[in-house]
């Protein structure tokens, strides 16, 4: 054998796997369903950690899965023709994958194209032809696009870049360009003149990718994937970029449904946990509530109530800021108001819990079994490893006693990227085997997110537990939302963030938000702060989050000459919460996305160039402002329906001039053929709601809209206890006809109305 010539041989088949060697190396191949192959690259003594990101079945397992393992996939069984040293396999999806045995390439044809191929004359580094890491190399056609790996800024196309994969605490962090950031998720959605993939490298271990910004004489465009892992597996996807994303979430798993509460105003900032006075900050926050007439239904509360000095030890009571904590926790629940309290997973070294730990065993240690030591947060101190069974028994432990016995429900799962890059640290590993702890970073922060998981439903069996986590992988999902972290108090930020936050979502990063107004930096001015808020009503997550650096907190209030505007943009949220949140539910059972670009649903060229606007489910379409002392854009209508504002329909494909004034609601276009249901009762802190359901008609014919709602909190609706309403509507040139029925087991009468643009008779039957 030489390099750059291996020639393999298959040695094993089934009719929905194939197995091929050459010398040391295994090539496999596995036809995980009708439109997607998982192909493994292997030595045959790699030690293969296991994936906790790929999860079908939705188990957890402390030890994670096989990374190899079919349990739970559809598989399928392809058309197989057999030549010399090639094979072709065609997917029932009309994918023909053309393998050539000698260098084990890989070419993908859609309708007698190439949608794209591993490179030749070799793709992988068999021998340490490229070095000491596994590499793939593949094909890259002029004018792709590409989408995804998660938290990564700048424009949505990431095409011509290049990215690390891997987590980092980057506060104040610069959001076009910056990398990496908080999440690890090397996916990708792309799609080129012939087509739509998508590829998911299932490896915990810091990786690089490149997608077009290198180049190389010798070699045809190309991008690569390079992984300090000792293995390569990854899958690849088939199909429209929707159905790509839908097919990469179910592989991992299905998200969690977060409670009801959890998509009204969440509050938060530093400044009143780091105050000494932290419990009359607290309880001047709910009279502001009150007199400012404002509705809130969570608090985020920032790490500082667990300071000594002007250090934070997780688990600890600041009695001097907090002098009963149960009862601070009953007054804000009486108010409707839940807790969400900040919690890390690392200990500093004068933690009051530190030698416990330590004398346990349960952090993460040095070869020679001493706790490794690293920096975190104004000292020194160590991570506690979550793959140590007794490690995460203490984590829920204490997550319970300290706060769930208290009466809180959530948890606010923070700096948990485990910065741990030196190779000596070790963890405990999976089954009793030790692992490197920097090759599982991203598994460390899922195994904490599952502990403080696990905890909540111990505690509270009846309820949907609510987590947010600020980094992780994929498999973060199945447990939290997220968000996209400290960012800065800039125009460009906001911008910028936006883009990061539709990104998220093409990674299936569902529930997710921002810290509005800016976490870092100097007190937005109104026109920013507003403008920020106009942008968080839209999405998952409504916080305004902030670590100013006069010290100051950026509150709704901030600016008392316009709390009317702010009144007004809330009261904007809290008529869309029906509507968002049956968006949640539709999220979670059919993996459609809270929010994303309109070019997810439209094949539409022109909607590439419109990227400062964004679906909120699949009937509101809305258009921001970004750039300071603007008011005016041009919003470009998708072609295939048409759009409702106000007293207006608009014809898909046109261009429509809006003017937005940064202390006003925002306008937003509704798609024809759909009910979207509003809450019209008077806004206010804890006023009761009403629900209305307007129908957005087409010209001519029939169309059908669902609706779900539940009691927002429990598991219930799993038992059909809810209400589930399947609306028909018939429209032809004079009348607008609805007929409903409600297949869940709750009693629900609905009040039904016509859009104003609309001039028919409504017939509800």
């Amino acid at each position: 054998m030489s390099k750059f010539n291996h020639l393999f041989k298959l040695t094993e088949h089934t009719d929905n796997y194939r197995l091929y060697t050459c010398d040391s190396n295994t090539a496999r191949i596995d036809f995980v369903n009708d439109s997607c192959v998982r192909v493994a690259i292997y030595k045959n003594n790699a030690s293969m950690l296991p994936t906790f990101s790929v999860n079908p079945e939705n188990v957890f397992s402390a030890n994670g899965r096989s990374r190899l393992d079919t349990s739970g996939f559809p598989m399928c069984n392809p058309e197989i023709s057999e030549n010399e040293n090639t094979e072709s396999f065609t997917l029932p999806c009309g994918i023909t994958i053309e393998l050539h045995t000698d260098n084990f390439l890989l070419k993908y044809y859609k309708q007698n194209s190439v949608l794209f191929a591993d490179r030749a004359p070799l793709a992988y580094n068999f021998e340490n032809e490229f070095g000491r890491e596994s590499y793939h190399y593949i094909t890259r056609m002029s004018g792709e696009k590409v989408f995804g790996l998660g938290d990564k800024g700048g424009e949505l196309n990431k095409a011509g870049r290049a990215f690390r994969i891997e987590t980092s605490d980057c506060m104040g962090y610069d959001a076009s360009e910056s990398d990496p950031l908080y999440k690890h998720l090397p996916f990708y959605i792309c799609e080129n003149s012939v087509g739509c993939y998508g590829i998911f490298y299932d490896t915990s271990d810091t990786s690089y990718i490149d997608l077009g910004k290198e180049i190389n004489n010798y070699y045809a465009p190309y991008k690569y994937f390079k992984t300090e892992d000792d293995c390569l597996v990854y899958y690849v996807f088939f199909g429209t970029k929707l159905s790509v994303l839908q097919q990469f979430v179910k592989l991992c798993g299905k998200q969690a449904f977060p409670p009801k509460w959890s998509f009204d105003y969440c509050a938060s900032t530093m400044a009143y946990t780091d105050a000494p006075q932290s419990y009359e900050k607290m309880n001047g926050f709910l009279q502001k509530l009150y007199e400012t007439k404002l509705s809130c239904t969570g608090f985020y509360l920032s790490s500082g109530y667990t300071s000594i000095g002007h250090q934070r030890f997780v688990f600890n009571w600041n009695y001097d800021k907090f002098p009963n904590p149960k009862q601070f926790i009953e007054e804000f629940s009486k108010q409707g108001i839940e807790i969400i309290p900040n919690i890390k997973p690392a200990f500093l070294d004068c933690h009051p819990l530190y030698k416990q730990i330590a004398d346990k065993g349960w952090f993460v240690k040095n070869p020679d079994g001493t706790p490794f030591v690293t920096e975190f947060w104004d000292g020194l101190g160590s991570y506690l490893d979550f793959t140590n069974a007794e490690a995460f028994d203490f984590w829920k432990s204490k997550v319970t006693e300290t706060l769930l016995d208290y009466g809180i429900t959530a948890t606010w799962n923070d700096n948990n990227e485990f910065d741990i890059r030196d190779c000596d640290a070790q963890a405990a590993g999976f089954d009793k085997e030790i692992v490197s702890a920097g090759r599982i970073r991203p598994v460390l922060t899922y195994l904490m997110v599952a502990a403080s998981y696990q905890a909540q439903m111990e505690k509270n069996p009846a309820l949907r537990p609510f987590l947010s986590t600020r980094s992780g992988n994929i498999a973060v999902r199945r447990y939290a939302q997220t968000w996209s972290g400290d960012n800065r108090t800039e125009f460009a930020d906001l911008r910028y963030c936006h883009y990061i936050g539709l990104t998220m979502s093409l990674s299936g990063f569902y529930f997710y938000g921002h810290d509005l107004g800016g976490f870092h930096g100097d007190m937005p001015s109104r026109e920013l702060l507003l403008r920020w808020l106009q942008h968080g009503i839209f999405e998952p997550r409504l916080t305004i989050h902030s670590w100013n650096a006069d010290g100051s907190a950026t509150m709704p209030w901030s600016y008392p000459d316009i709390i009317d505007s702010v009144r007004e943009i809330f009261s904007q949220r809290k008529q869309l919460l029906p509507y968002i949140y049956n968006c949640a539910y539709t999220s979670v059972e059919q993996e459609i996305p809270m929010n994303a670009p309109a070019f997810l649903y439209y094949d539409d060229e022109n909607l590439y160039t419109q990227s400062d606007t964004m679906m909120l489910g699949r009937d509101v379409f809305v258009a921001f402002v970004f750039d300071e002392g603007a008011e005016d854009v041009n919003v470009y209508l998708p072609k295939g329906s048409d759009w409702y504002l106000n007293d207006t329909c608009y014809s898909g494909g046109e261009t429509v001039q809006l003017t937005i004034p940064c202390a006003s609601k925002m306008p937003y276009f509704v798609r024809s053929g759909c009910i979207l249901p509003t809450d019209e009762a008077p806004y206010g802190f804890k006023t009761d709601g009403k629900i209305i359901f307007t129908v957005y008609p087409i010209k001519n014919g029939s169309f059908e809209s669902e609706f779900f709602y539940d009691d927002g909190v429990s598991f219930e609706y799993q038992n059909n206890n809810c209400v589930h309403l399947n609306f028909k509507v018939c429209c032809d040139e004079h009348t607008v006809s609805v007929s409903f029925e409600n297949t869940g087991e709750t009693a629900f009468e609905p009040e039904i109305r016509l859009c104003s643009a609309d001039e028919r008779k409504l017939i509800v039957k």
